[in-house]
């Protein structure tokens, strides 16, 4: 008995801290989901270089870095090493021995096989490394933290599905597809999207972004296939190391101009993602009970006095923050230059 009310007060501690995350240093849990063939050493060199490139790039942060990892590998990419190590010329030849347009030599369908063996328990290495994706990000949102997740290859079908997961989530009574609480940026995607809508239109664009190098030979096998990944959008002034023009490091994130295109998609996301409720400062006004402001975001978070609904303004200057705040009249400064000169949308 005692267990389960410590437990209680446990929950119910997440729960308040969910109710006014501090606004005055925004946090920032920025995650690396790994693609193919990257053991847990490759994901750890992977994010600490997006931890480098980010350095000193997202100005106003408190910074948290983490891993997202998926243990399966992608079928194509094993196809295509094998066909490397048979030092095979022409890699388009694959798609017609996928299609049974031509028939494929012995070594091909052995490689076939084994990956289809190996794919069978597909479903369960999936719902395994998505339910520990899910739990560590929705556990940062209760935390007051915002969520990016920085998607490399098959880490973007981990990424969409975790999407829905916490999207579909509600905290203390607040839908979370309200709000601009998770973004993601995929990097060399297989996937035909990134998340999905949420509530309120336009959300979603603001926090994904995407880049997919053109001569990417995994990406380029899995969409002549059947998946329908999205296009490419990326050139690089010359090939990389890696030899698919695919790898992380090697392809994107040390590339020109991937590697600067990567850093700018990672800001563009992080300044357009948003937290729970926020802290409120209580105001002396018969008209705004208590105000807020996140100026990684530029939001202002406004609690009304008649009501206690609490609204959100978006794309607000930090001066008439201080102008509010500061007023003579807040209610008269509050009709009279941010009621309806603002996107909003009311909380509860």
């Amino acid at each position: 008995m005692n267990r389960l009310i410590l437990i209680f007060c446990l929950c119910l501690s997440v729960l308040s801290q969910a109710d006014d995350c501090p606004s005055s240093t925004p946090m920032l849990s920025v995650y690396y989901g790994n693609g193919m063939f990257n053991d847990y050493r490759d994901a750890e060199e992977s994010g600490e270089l997006l931890q480098i490139l980010t350095y000193n790039q997202l100005n106003g942060y408190e910074i948290n870095y983490n891993l997202s990892i998926n243990n399966n590998e992608n079928p194509f990419d094993q196809l295509l090493e094998v066909a490397r190590q048979k030092l095979l010329q022409d890699y388009g030849v694959i798609l017609l021995w996928l299609a049974g347009i031509e028939i494929a030599p012995d070594w091909f369908q052995d490689a076939l096989s084994e990956v289809a063996i190996q794919y069978q328990a597909f479903s369960y290495v999936i719902d395994r490394d998505l339910q520990q994706h899910v739990k560590q990000y929705k556990e940062d949102i209760e935390a007051c933290q915002k969520v990016l997740l920085v998607a490399h290859s098959q880490g973007n079908f981990y990424g969409n599905e975790a999407w829905r997961w916490v999207y579909r989530s509600i905290i203390d009574k607040l839908p979370l597809n309200q709000l601009k609480v998770m973004g993601m940026v995929s990097v060399a995607t297989p996937a035909s999207h990134i998340g999905e809508p949420l509530a309120y239109d336009g959300d979603q664009q603001q926090i994904t972004r995407y880049m997919t190098l053109n001569n990417d030979l995994v990406i380029n096998t899995i969409r002549s296939a059947i998946l329908g990944p999205m296009p490419g959008n990326l050139n690089n002034n010359s090939d990389s190391d890696d030899w698919k023009n695919h790898s992380f490091i090697d392809a994107y994130a040390t590339g020109t101009p991937s590697e600067q295109i990567l850093i700018n998609h990672i800001q563009s996301v992080a300044y357009n993602l948003e937290s729970l409720p926020l802290e409120r400062e209580p105001l002396n006004s018969s008209a705004l009970a208590a105000v807020a402001y996140d100026r990684t975001a530029n939001i202002l978070e406004v609690e009304f006095a008649s009501d206690g609904s609490v609204y959100r303004y978006y794309e607000v200057p930090e001066s008439i923050y201080s102008n509010l705040v500061n007023a003579e009249s807040v209610g008269r400064y509050y009709n009279q230059a941010i009621r309806g000169q603002y996107p909003s949308r009311n909380l509860f």
